[in-house]
């Protein structure tokens, strides 16, 4: 390093945002390989120097509020497109307690067992027409996620559109890796269900449309949202329907999973401790599988952590998959162990894969209690369902965020 200031990133490696588009889910493991392995290391992000972490101790510095800030973290044309404009993701202090509370008040663990319950149910109704058939894995979940959120949050099901929303909910998520194409598809997504869910809240603010009482719609257009603008309460909305929706990509990796590992099909039906063994399998699915590579925040007091020092104006760069694997927190960490959650509760430090620390106070995200039970919810059924892929199971770990091969296609030969 020539020692030009914390704010630059000209003495550094090629910058990381270069080489998480170039590399994908390779870049960060890469940068560690050159550093020695090292839990910290230093390099640059987006043109200024960025500490990187892992690990316990580098997840609970990133959470740290009295050093690290996400308010402008995250590139806006990355933030604005998978969690829109004026989102809680972007808010700190006092603001983001508020409107975490908000989320809070909507996701109550009734609310949540009611819609696991209901994608359970309707997923029960969907394999049926499953045997002797090919079928993509991930459309199918797409299709009914989407429609099994967009009910119990209080919307219109009745028309031709749910099937369609809930494709352009998962086409937001598809482009936030600014993959190829699929970035600008992204955006016109985005563009599309901004308008959608501004109108939704706009129309039951004015009379014009009726929103089950205490329904999710309801909640945020005239309940705990009623002081947001319309089209703030409208992107947060789809943050509730858009993560539903993602569950998708884990729950893809999930029947890739019971393929790959058969021997835990009878151990997911129905029997003594099923249940249990559903969450663990789930837990592990969301452990090892590819989703968010990186999480950043920028600190904006100094720091240290393994004699590495941390800045104001430096960024900050949680490195998911390494926490999730990290050696020192768990045992044979590149193994798929499910059995590993049999009796351990997940560590809020060391297993981030919806982010870390405590969901009522920091960033973590509070739809995660909702995220294990949709996953339980998939394996006890996709446990019942005999099929073989049709397309093998690897995936590109270049590509953000990476599906396996074709949506993971299957064919059925029984339930």
């Amino acid at each position: 390093m020539t020692g030009r200031g914390p704010g630059t990133g000209a003495d550094m490696a090629p910058d990381l945002s270069v080489h998480l588009w170039r590399d994908g889910y390779r870049a960060l493991p890469e940068e560690r390989s050159h550093h020695g392995g090292a839990d910290v290391f230093a390099s640059s992000l987006l043109g200024r120097r960025a500490v990187v972490v892992r690990g316990r101790a580098g997840a609970r510095l990133f959470y740290d509020s009295s050093v690290v800030e996400r308010e402008g973290a995250v590139p806006a044309p990355l933030a604005n497109l998978l969690f829109g404009r004026g989102a809680v993701h972007g808010l700190d202090g006092e603001e983001h307690a508020v409107r975490k509370g908000m989320f809070l008040d909507i996701l109550t663990e009734q609310r949540v067992d009611d819609l696991g319950t209901a994608i359970g149910r309707d997923l029960d109704r969907r394999v049926q027409q499953w045997p002797g058939r090919e079928i993509v894995v991930f459309d199918e979940l797409v299709e009914v996620y989407g429609a099994a959120v967009q009910a119990w949050a209080g919307l219109d099901t009745t028309g031709g559109t749910v099937r369609r929303t809930s494709r352009r909910l998962a086409t937001i998520v598809d482009g936030f890796g600014g993959a190829g194409n699929a970035y600008p598809r992204a955006w016109l997504a985005r563009i599309w269900a901004n308008r959608w869910a501004r109108r939704l809240v706009a129309d039951v603010r004015d009379g014009l449309l009726d929103a089950r009482p205490d329904s999710v719609l309801a909640l945020i257009a005239s309940g705990p949202g009623r002081d947001l603008d319309a089209r703030v309460a409208g992107v947060e909305l789809l943050n509730i329907l858009r993560p539903t929706v993602a569950v998708a990509w884990p729950g893809t990796f999930l029947a890739r999973d019971l393929a790959i590992y058969p021997h835990w099909r009878p151990l997911l039906r129905d029997a003594d401790r099923a249940l249990d063994r559903r969450f663990a399998f789930g837990h592990e699915v969301r452990r090892t599988c590819p989703f968010v590579p990186a999480l950043v925040g920028r600190a904006h007091s100094a720091a240290e952590i393994d004699g590495v020092r941390v800045e104001p104006g430096n960024m900050l760069v949680l490195d998911v998959p390494a926490t999730n694997h990290d050696p020192h927190l768990w045992s044979e960490p590149d193994e798929f162990l499910p059995e590993r959650f049999a009796e351990l509760m997940p560590d809020p430090y060391g297993f981030v894969p919806q982010g870390g620390g405590d969901p009522a106070t920091g960033h973590r995200c509070p739809g995660e209690p909702l995220t294990a039970r949709m996953l339980a919810e998939t394996a006890r059924v996709l446990a019942t369902v005999e099929y073989d892929p049709t397309a093998g199971t690897a995936y590109d770990a270049t590509r953000i965020p990476t599906l396996p091969t074709r949506g993971f296609p299957i064919r059925v030969r029984s339930i």
